[in-house]
């Protein structure tokens, strides 16, 4: 069993809607959460125990207002190699998935979110899909950061998903991954769920501002195949054949 922890990030202008999480192997899931946790007890200041929220870290907002900047960065980075480390089960790191669209070159979708989470999804089921042929059968639940707003119609498109494929008139055939609807917790309780709001946000700054510094450190953890053809992260906009992000590029090279 995977569990896919997933969260988003969204900026109006420049119109970005971004999904990202990480796929984690149940019994590594602990383990991970357990190397989180040492490192946020390792916090200084009134920091100590602090949600991994990236964008009050990375601003010094909330409980973040009181750690040094230069700890804040240190602290980044190091998340950031965290998600790109074997875990001690299956000796394999976490792998990252996320969707980021263009809401500018792709208004019709609106609301955007529906479109990005199809194809984050769909990505995931791939992943699971090749772990079969090399005969690892997995299920995978999702497991979201609570939301009033995304709940229930999140879970209603997941279970068209799940059956009939693409609810958005993309290609997607159905994903049989997944074993349940996405269920939905408080970030507070789980550090995995932050994790997943890491990846969100980071390829949001990527992609919305240029600024990509921890996107590179990520890339390696991104599902992708052994020549580095990345399925894990998509970039969906109008004409990605005129786009040279890495996303695309391999997209391109691989008319995935």
């Amino acid at each position: 069993m995977y569990l896919l922890y997933l969260d988003e990030s969204y900026r109006s202008k420049p119109g970005y809607f971004v999904v990202g999480g990480l796929a984690v192997h149940e019994q590594d899931a602990w383990y991970l959460a357990q190397k989180t946790e040492q490192l946020s007890n390792r916090v200084s200041n009134q920091g100590r125990g602090a949600e991994f929220h990236a964008s009050p870290m990375r601003r010094g907002k909330g409980e973040w207002h009181t750690v040094p900047a230069q700890e804040r960065i240190a602290l980044t980075r190091r998340i950031a190699e965290i998600l790109t480390e074997p875990l001690p089960e299956t000796g394999a790191a976490p792998v990252l998935f996320a969707t980021a669209l263009d809401r500018v070159s792709l208004p019709h979708h609106d609301p955007p979110y529906e479109r990005a989470y199809e194809e984050f999804f769909a990505r995931c089921n791939g992943f699971m899909g090749r772990l079969a042929q090399q005969g690892e059968r997995h299920r995978c639940i999702p497991i979201s950061d609570k939301s009033d707003r995304l709940e229930f119609p999140l879970q209603r498109v997941m279970n068209i998903w799940r059956t009939g494929g693409a609810s958005t008139g993309a290609n997607i055939g159905a994903m049989t991954s997944y074993a349940e609807v996405p269920l939905f917790v408080d970030s507070k309780s789980s550090r995995l769920v932050q994790l997943a709001d890491f990846v969100a946000y980071w390829v949001l700054k990527a992609y919305a501002d240029q600024e990509d510094e921890i996107l590179q450190m990520l890339l390696p953890a991104f599902d992708q195949e052994p020549d580095h053809d990345i399925y894990g992260l998509v970039h969906l906009r109008r004409n990605y054949l005129a786009c040279d992000c890495v996303a695309c590029v391999s997209r391109q090279r691989s008319n995935l």
